[in-house]
C-alpha cells in the first residue's frame, strides 16, 4: 500500500483522477487511460480493492469502455438504460442510479451509502467530481499525473483546496477539498 494513503483508515469515500500535465482528464487516445501508465493503474487498483462499491457516471463507462470491477461492486449514474453502457456493464450486477429519477452526484454517493455503508470510491469526470466536493465534505479526492504542474493546473481551473501533495512511484499525487481556495 502507498505510505501516504495509510492516513486513509476508514475513511468512507474515496475519489481519484489522472490528469495530464495541463490538468486535462483525457489524452490523445479520448481517455485517461494514457495519463498515468502503470503507477496511476496501480494506485487505482489500490482504491478499488478497498473500496466496496465503484461510482462512476454513464459518460464515463461508455467513454472509457469500463468493466466490472473484480473486486468490488460497480454502481453507474446516468439518465439513460443499462443498454446505452458498455455491453460487460449490461448485466444485473451493475447498480444503475438516476435512471429513473434525476440524481445528482452527491445524491447517488448518499444512496449508495444508505443501501450498503461499504466503503466507496468515485470516479467520476470533473463535472461531477466537483460538484460532489462542494456538496460533501466527508470525500477523500486524489488527483494523480506523471507531471508536477498537471494537479495544479487542474486545482486552479476548478478553483479547489490542496491539501497535501505525495509521490507514488513516477506520480505526484495531490489531495484536493472541495473547498474553494
Amino acid at each position: 500500500m502507498p505510505n501516504f494513503l495509510s492516513s486513509i483508515g476508514e475513511s468512507a469515500i474515496t475519489a481519484s483522477m489522472v490528469v495530464d500535465e495541463a490538468g486535462s482528464h483525457v489524452g490523445q487516445d479520448g481517455t485517461s487511460k494514457s495519463l498515468g501508465g502503470k503507477s496511476d493503474f496501480e494506485l487505482l487498483m489500490f482504491f478499488r480493492k478497498r473500496a466496496g462499491t465503484v461510482l462512476t457516471t454513464g459518460l464515463t463507462a461508455r467513454t472509457e469502455n469500463y468493466r466490472l470491477p473484480s473486486s468490488s461492486s460497480l454502481a453507474v449514474l446516468t439518465r439513460s438504460t443499462a443498454e446505452t453502457l458498455p455491453k460487460e456493464l449490461q448485466v444485473d450486477k451493475v447498480c444503475l442510479i438516476g435512471h429513473e429519477t434525476a440524481v445528482t452526484p452527491a445524491e447517488s454517493v448518499q444512496q449508495l451509502m444508505t443501501s450498503s455503508p461499504t466503503p466507496i470510491h468515485i470516479e467520476f469526470g470533473p463535472t461531477a467530481l466537483i460538484e460532489t466536493l462542494r456538496s460533501r465534505r466527508d470525500v477523500r479526492a486524489f488527483i494523480s499525473s506523471e507531471h508536477e504542474s498537471g494537479a495544479a493546473a487542474f486545482i486552479s481551473r476548478w478553483s479547489l483546496f490542496k491539501v497535501a501533495t505525495f509521490r507514488f512511484k513516477n506520480l505526484y499525487v495531490t489531495e484536493v477539498s472541495g473547498r474553494v481556495k
